[in-house]
Formats: structure tokens, C-alpha cells, sequence
């Protein structure tokens, strides 16, 4: 098992993230693109290529866990910059592809996570996301083709998730828990015991599996 430590831009981070919040009851850390990625609110949590394209996702193979932190930002809740904990997500299925993926999560009865892009999965609207594209045709393409190039997919187990008041995670709790303040953009292997004092040092009663 390898551990993973990985950032994503929450739908609050700006403007009109937090207005899609508040008039669609949206999780406020859920991620923020038209395909969310990862998707969290998927009954089995959902990483692809989408966002990292091949820096983490092949990466990734059964058992291993990524962890999941937000873009550091002042949230609200706490007054100097910080990172929130939102997941610890578990990888249980690797597709080499999004359609046999689809065909997993359908045989269990299960909708399809909004990162599966196949046939007949639309992207969020424009207005349940940030609006970091102006445009939400063409920044499913830019998605699609991502998903061409990339198809890995994989289907996760949440260890531990939460979208609505996520644990803070300041640079004091970082620099105690691994000595220093890791890179996130393009993921890094992170060894058990600092990421199991991150956890503690948030207030997450978690102990990791091994």
C-alpha cells in the first residue's frame, strides 16, 4: 500500500462556488469543476486523470490511499491561510478504462460518478461550479480529451470524508506532522507515520490501514 497526498480547488474557494453553495444546498467542499474530480459524493469516491492527467491516477493501483486536502486558502472558520482535511480515499477497483467503470458502478444499482466520462454522463451544470471555464462545452472537451489520452479510473472506499465543515489543517499542524511543508501538485508518496500525525493532529479518530 502506498499513501498519497493530493490537493483539489473546493467549490468555496471563490465567488461563485459559494453562491452555487447557497442557492443549490451543494457541499461546500465538493470539488469545484464540471467533473468533479475526484467526486466524493459518489456512494464509491471516483479519482481519474481528469485533473492530473498521467502525474496520479495510473499511479494509483488497489489498496493504496490517497489523501485528500484543498488548495490553501483563508476559509472561513479560521483567520490566517490553511488547508481543510476533506478524505482519505482507499482505491478497492483499477479500470483501465471509464467504460468498464461505468459497467461496474451500473451492475451494482449505483448511479455514475460525474468523472466517468461515457455516453450519456453529462457534466455538472455551469452554474454548480466555479465557473473556471466560461464555457461548459468546451471544458468537458478539454475533459474528454484528457479522458482519451488517460483512461485510468479508479473506485474507492472512504476512509474518512467530510464535505461541509472539514477539519482545519494549518501550517503549524503540517510542519509538526511531517517535519516540513510537502508539494501537493504533483502528488507525493508520503510515508504512514506522518500522515497518521496529520490525521490526529486535525482531530480525526482514523488509525490507517497497513
Amino acid at each position: 500500500m502506498k499513501i498519497y497526498l493530493n490537493s483539489y480547488r473546493p467549490l468555496v474557494h471563490n465567488r461563485a462556488g459559494r453562491t452555487a453553495v447557497q442557492k443549490y444546498g451543494i457541499p461546500p467542499f465538493v470539488d469545484a469543476s464540471c467533473r468533479r474530480e475526484p467526486d466524493f459524493e459518489a456512494e464509491f469516491p471516483s479519482i481519474t486523470a481528469l485533473c492530473r492527467f498521467r502525474h496520479f491516477a495510473p499511479r494509483l493501483h488497489e489498496k493504496d490511499v490517497a489523501v485528500y486536502l484543498t488548495v490553501k486558502r483563508q476559509y472561513s472558520g479560521c483567520s490566517e491561510q490553511h488547508w481543510r482535511l476533506t478524505a482519505l480515499l482507499q482505491v478497492i477497483k483499477r479500470f483501465e478504462n471509464h467504460e468498464r467503470a461505468a459497467e461496474w458502478y451500473r451492475s451494482a444499482g449505483l448511479p455514475l460518478p460525474s468523472n466517468c466520462m461515457v455516453e450519456g454522463n453529462a457534466p455538472v451544470a455551469l452554474d454548480r461550479t466555479d465557473r473556471f471555464h466560461p464555457s461548459l462545452d468546451s471544458w468537458d472537451r478539454l475533459y474528454r480529451n484528457k479522458a482519451r489520452r488517460c483512461s485510468v479510473f479508479l473506485a474507492c472506499r472512504s476512509l474518512f470524508r467530510e464535505l461541509n465543515n472539514p477539519p482545519v489543517v494549518t501550517e503549524a499542524i503540517m510542519v509538526r506532522s511531517f517535519g516540513y511543508t510537502p508539494a501537493t501538485r504533483t502528488p507525493p508518496t508520503v510515508p504512514v507515520e506522518p500522515v497518521q500525525r496529520l490525521i490526529a493532529e486535525a482531530g480525526v479518530d482514523l488509525t490507517l490501514p497497513v
